[in-house]
C-alpha cells in the first residue's frame, strides 16, 4: 500500500509565488536545502520557490509554513496544483495561506520629505556596518559603478550591477534592489525620479534572465513591480511616518542586515546610495 502524504497547512505566500502556482498545474524538483527549508525549482528553471518556517523573512517568491523546516533530498519531484503542492511524501495546503504582496505603498509627499531627513541616519548606519562586517569581495567593482552613476548623474550605468558577485543573490543585484527601493519612495512626488526608474525598470525587465541566476532575476523583478522582502519593506515604511524614533529605524536596518551573508548590508548601501545621489530630489 503507498504511504498517504501528511499534510501542512502554509501559513503565508508571498504574492508572486501565489500568482505563479495557482496560474496552471507545474511541475518541479527540490533543488537545495538550507537551515529554513528547502528551495524548489519549476519547469526546469521557470521558478524558484523555497518553502521556509516563520523564521526566515518572507519574501514575494516563498512560502512559509508551521512547526519545523522540510528537508528532502535534492531532485524529489514536485508537484503543484489545485492550490497545493505535493513534495515526496509531504501535501502542502497553500487554500488558507494569507496572501501577502509585500508592495511598496504610495507614499504622500509629506512622508517622503519625513524620509530625506531620516536618510542621514540610515546612511551614518550603513557607514558603521561596513566597518563591522566582513567586505565584499566584490566592493571595489561595487563602488566604481556607484561613481559612475553619482558623478555624471548617469542611471544607465546601474545596469552593470545586475549579476556582479557570487552566489544566488550577487551583492551587485542586492544593492540594485536598494536603489530601485529608494526611487521607489519618490517616484510619486518627483519626475525626474519617475522617469528614471521607468527607463531603470524597462532595462532590468528586458536584460535581467540572462545576466544573474533566477532567484536573482525573481527579487529584481519583483522590486520593479514595488515588491520587497519583509524586513526592507518595514524598513522603508518606518522612515516616512512622523514621529518614527531612531532606535526603531535602526532595529529595521538591522534586520536587513541579517539577509544573508552580504545580502542585507548591499541592500542598504543600495538604498544609502541612492540618498546620496544627484537623483534624489531636493527638499
Amino acid at each position: 500500500m503507498s504511504k498517504q502524504p501528511q499534510s501542512v497547512h502554509a501559513t503565508r505566500i508571498g504574492g508572486h509565488a501565489y500568482r505563479y502556482l495557482t496560474t496552471r498545474p507545474c511541475t518541479g524538483r527540490v533543488v537545495s536545502s538550507f537551515s529554513g527549508g528547502i528551495n524548489l525549482l519549476f519547469e526546469d528553471g521557470e521558478a524558484f520557490v523555497p518553502v521556509q518556517t516563520r523564521a526566515v523573512p518572507l519574501h514575494p517568491w516563498a512560502i512559509e509554513i508551521p512547526g519545523r523546516a522540510l528537508f528532502f533530498a535534492e531532485g524529489t519531484p514536485v508537484t503543484a496544483g489545485e492550490l497545493q503542492l505535493i513534495v515526496g511524501d509531504t501535501r502542502i495546503m497553500f487554500s488558507t495561506a494569507q496572501v501577502q504582496e509585500l508592495s511598496l505603498p504610495r507614499f504622500s509627499a509629506e512622508g517622503v520629505t519625513i524620509a530625506r531627513h531620516n536618510f542621514p541616519i540610515l546612511a551614518h548606519f550603513v557607514e558603521e556596518a561596513r566597518r563591522t562586517h566582513l567586505p565584499d569581495p566584490f566592493q571595489e567593482q561595487i563602488n566604481e559603478i556607484l561613481r559612475r552613476w553619482h558623478e555624471p548623474n548617469d542611471p544607465g550605468v546601474l545596469i552593470n550591477l545586475i549579476g556582479l558577485g557570487a552566489g544566488s543573490t550577487p551583492s551587485g543585484d542586492d544593492v540594485l534592489v536598494g536603489i530601485l527601493a529608494g526611487m521607489s519612495l519618490f517616484e510619486h512626488v518627483d519626475d525626474q525620479t519617475r522617469g528614471t526608474l521607468t527607463h531603470l525598470r524597462i532595462e532590468i525587465q528586458e536584460t535581467v534572465s540572462t545576466r544573474t541566476p533566477l532567484p536573482s532575476a525573481q527579487m529584481l523583478l519583483a522590486a520593479c513591480d514595488l515588491s520587497f522582502a519583509e524586513p526592507l519593506l518595514a524598513l522603508i515604511k518606518s522612515l516616512t511616518p512622523e514621529g518614527t524614533s531612531e532606535d526603531d529605524l535602526l532595529k529595521r536596518a538591522e534586520r536587513v542586515t541579517q539577509l544573508g551573508h552580504y545580502s542585507g548590508l548591499a541592500i542598504l548601501l543600495g538604498l544609502s546610495s541612492f540618498a546620496h545621489s544627484p537623483a534624489i530630489p531636493s527638499a
